[in-house]
């Protein structure tokens, strides 16, 4: 028998002797056990811290394009209209040399056809416009506030100021001095009044269909002209404490609604205040 023979016949015996003992396969099966465990959570140990920086570079890149400057001032809508709209010049250079290419193409009579269509489309519009702003439905209040005297026709109200009971034609709507006021609706300032003896600083806008909204007992009358044109929720003034006959009386906007001639009750327009 050979070297060879004789050393596996021994690897083999001491092998077939070292299995039979159940004790030692346990033991090495839990250290095979523990060995595979633990490189694998090495794996997922060492992928997840990789990936997890990867993926914080990527959220700040992204968090850096949609970043917000709080500090940024904000723009300047009157400086953009300025900017990129037309000067009238330029205006009128393009109206003349669009009429000056219709005639070339089309002749005279064709001018005049566009005229009269572009008559007819500009009296449409001021129609549409005066019937939105006289419809009273569409009215907003101009100043936001707790109404503190009512409109009074039929009945008297009594007056602090006066220390007498008196009818009261509008509503008095309680603001703090130097509160905006704006136009309930668009249409044309048609009077100014810097000291009436009642109201003090008045502003009366007409609405067109017969319908005036007053404003009283305003600040200052510098933000509006005689025969200017105001869109609704323009700023006419400021809540001031000028009206006589309410001086007593917290600081207010005195707002009057008038159809007709006659005063109407503001608040049946504004019946959630």
């Amino acid at each position: 028998m050979g070297i060879f023979d004789r050393i596996r016949m021994k690897t083999t015996g001491s092998l077939k002797r070292f299995f039979r003992w159940p004790s030692l396969r346990v033991g090495l099966l839990i250290i095979f056990l523990i060995i595979l465990f633990t490189a694998n959570g090495v794996f997922w140990y060492l992928y997840y811290f990789s990936h997890k920086d990867i993926e914080e570079n990527k959220a700040e890149e992204r968090q850096k394009q949609w970043e917000i400057n709080l500090n940024e001032k904000p723009l300047d809508e009157a400086k953009l209209k300025e900017e990129y709209s037309l000067k009238p010049e330029e205006k009128k250079e393009n109206i003349k040399k669009e009429s000056t290419l219709v005639s070339e193409k089309a002749g005279g009579n064709i001018r005049t056809v566009a005229k009269q269509n572009s008559n007819i489309k500009d009296s449409k519009q001021e129609i549409v416009e005066v019937k939105e702003t006289a419809d009273l439905n569409l009215i907003t209040l101009p100043v936001t506030g707790k109404i503190i005297t009512e409109f009074s026709k039929d009945t008297l109200i009594y007056s602090k100021t006066l220390n007498q009971w008196c009818v009261h034609k509008g509503i008095d709507i309680a603001a703090d001095l130097g509160t905006p006021v704006k136009a309930a609706l668009s249409g044309t300032v048609v009077e100014i009044k810097k000291d009436d003896p009642i109201l003090g600083v008045v502003v009366v806008i007409d609405h067109g269909n017969d319908i005036k909204t007053l404003y009283g007992n305003l600040m200052s009358d510098k933000l509006v002209q005689k025969g200017k044109k105001v869109k609704k929720g323009e700023i006419i003034g400021g809540v001031g404490n000028t009206a006589p006959y309410e001086s007593e009386d917290p600081p207010h906007l005195h707002f009057e609604i008038i159809k007709n001639n006659e005063n109407i009750d503001p608040q049946q327009f504004f019946k959630n205040v």
